[in-house]
This record gives structure tokens, C-alpha cells and sequence, in this order.
């Protein structure tokens, strides 16, 4: 099937997203002379790109692509928080991030020199969402659980949203959940939900897999099955492309286009593609495609989704 036909099944599905929310700094500048203070370089900034990251960013690329998106999370009362939420709001997706009162945004600075990053700076708190913003959370989990959403993909980075009583209240409706989807890094608390699509980069199941490449990948296939309960496991082998296993087809290694990888926008074709009922291999083919678009690319699709002119047919 071209593209260009399943992305058309794929339009207006409803996906809500879960996760951590992350506020994403691009620093570009130019070095201009070494640092008299220590052998480092002195970069004069040129501008500052600031992006959705983590579940906003998977809630963004789904949109760009098609979806009726929601996504759920938290941020801080700071302005980092308010710079995430806009960015949230600017993609399309329906907001329900809770605003935490005295929390720090999770913030990921990147400062970039001549086209390489040379550095990152991460800041915000990552300790467990608690009290009022907690309770809230759930409450809005619920909500739009009850809105009857075709797939839910959860974006863990540790960061503190999805504590047990997130995972409790996904376990208690995953019979109500058609598709569920997980990107994580640690995926052992997840397992016991028997996830339809697991999403881990070669890192994540570095305890499992013995290597680090695809027939290193592909002989771990029993053990990733097992360990994550999943239907299907994409894992990312960065400029390698993908291995992709699956409890019912043969093991899949898609090939990665040159040039930057767009991860979120691997993760919402995947689960796409699947909702659009694609084989593995398609679906798999078809998350590779969307990772090679650029950001801004994928951003250009909202307002023309049927269209999607920067996606190759």
C-alpha cells in the first residue's frame, strides 16, 4: 500500500498520550576563539529554538500526521512551563497538562556549534508527582480514558508523571484500550499491561540483548518478548535503522535514511500505521518514513494533514 493511502486511513483516529513532558532548548551559536578560563570553546549565540519534548513531542508528531490528539501530563507553575504549554497548544493537540504548583519544568538545554552539540543541560524536577497536581492527573487521565480514545501511548522518561496510580488506572481499563503503545525507559514496570507496541532504543534492553546490532537484536527475540509482554518490539538501532519482533511475524530490519532521525515522529507512524491495520513490515517501513522528516517539516502538516507534501508517497 503507498503511503499517501494508509496515511489516509489514519486521519482523525483518536490517540491519547501520557507522559512525561519536556520542554526542549536548542542553543545555536558560533565558536569564536578557545576560552582563556579552560580548553573549551567561546560560542556566541545566534538564536534560541524551544520545542515541545518527550510526551509533548509524541502529541505534536501525531497530529502533524493526522491524529485527534490529547495528550496528559505535567508541568511547573514556572515559565518554562508556560513556554511548553504554548508550544503544546501551538501543534494542535488538546492540552490536559496539569500545572504543578512549585515545580521546576523538565527543561533539556542543547548548546550548538557549528552544527555539532557540544553540550546539555538538563534542569527541573524529576521526583514523583505528588498531592494536589497528582490527584488531578488521574482525574484527567480518566477523563479522557472515557473519551473512547483508539490508542494510548505512554512516554515515560523517569521523570516523575507516571507513578503506580497512573499505571493502576491504565490496568484497570486496558480491556477499554484498542491499542496500547509504550516508549520508556525502563519498560519493566510496564509489562504487566501486555502492551500491543514497545518502542525501547538498543540501550534500553542493553540487559537483554547481548550486542549492538540487528543479529545481536534478533537472537534476543525470545527474551524481549518475554521481558516486555508486548505484541510487537521496535528497537531503534539509531543510524542502523530498527529490528521489529513480533509474537505472529517474521522479525523486520528497517533501514534509517541518511541524516537526523526524528524519534517521535518513529513512534506516532508506528502507531499509525497499526491503527490504520498495516502489517508489521508496512508499519514498520512507514515509522522509518516519518522518522526521516524533518521537525519542521512535520510541523507544516498541520492545517493540510490530507495532503502530508513532505511525507514521500
Amino acid at each position: 500500500m503507498r503511503f499517501a493511502e494508509l496515511a489516509a486511513r489514519w486521519q482523525d483516529r483518536h490517540v491519547l498520550v501520557v507522559g512525561d513532558a519536556v520542554l526542549d532548548c536548542w542553543l545555536h551559536g558560533t565558536p569564536t576563539r578557545m576560552s582563556r578560563e579552560a580548553p573549551v570553546p567561546v560560542v556566541t549565540l545566534d538564536k534560541t529554538r524551544e520545542v515541545g519534548g518527550g510526551a509533548a513531542a509524541l502529541a505534536g508528531a501525531l497530529t502533524a500526521l493526522g491524529a485527534r490528539t490529547t495528550v496528559v501530563g505535567a508541568t511547573g507553575d514556572d515559565d518554562a512551563g508556560a513556554t511548553l504549554r504554548s508550544r503544546v497548544w501551538d501543534s494542535g493537540a488538546t492540552d490536559r497538562l496539569v500545572v504543578s504548583v512549585g515545580r521546576r519544568t523538565l527543561t533539556k538545554r542543547r548548546l550548538v556549534a557549528a552544527g555539532q552539540v557540544i553540550a546539555r543541560f538538563d534542569d527541573g524536577d524529576t521526583t514523583p508527582l505528588g498531592g494536589t497536581a497528582a490527584e488531578t492527573l488521574l482525574q484527567r487521565l480518566d477523563e479522557s480514558l472515557a473519551e473512547a480514545p483508539e490508542a494510548v501511548v505512554v512516554c515515560d522518561l523517569g521523570a516523575g508523571t507516571l507513578g503506580p496510580a497512573v499505571r493502576a488506572m491504565l490496568a484497570t481499563r486496558r480491556l477499554d484500550v484498542p491499542l496500547l503503545a509504550v516508549d520508556a525507559l525502563d519498560l519493566g514496570p510496564w509489562a504487566h499491561l501486555g502492551p500491543d507496541l514497545v518502542t525501547p532504543t538498543l540501550d534500553t534492553v542493553s540487559g537483554v540483548v547481548e550486542g549492538t546490532n540487528a543479529a545481536a537484536v534478533t537472537a534476543a527475540r525470545g527474551m524481549l518478548l518475554r521481558s516486555t509482554a508486548a505484541a510487537v518490539v521496535s528497537v531503534a538501532l539509531d543510524a542502523d535503522g530498527a529490528v521489529v519482533i513480533s509474537q505472529d511475524a517474521d522479525t523486520v530490519h528497517t533501514s534509517a535514511a541518511p541524516g537526523p532521525r526524528n524519534r517521535s515522529a518513529y513512534v506516532a507512524g508506528f502507531v499509525l500505521a497499526q491503527l490504520a491495520e498495516a502489517p508489521i513490515a508496512e508499519a514498520a517501513a512507514t515509522a522509518q518514513r516519518c522518522a526521516a522528516i524533518r521537525a519542521r517539516d512535520l510541523a507544516l502538516n498541520l492545517g493540510r494533514r490530507a495532503g502530508l507534501t513532505t511525507i514521500p508517497t
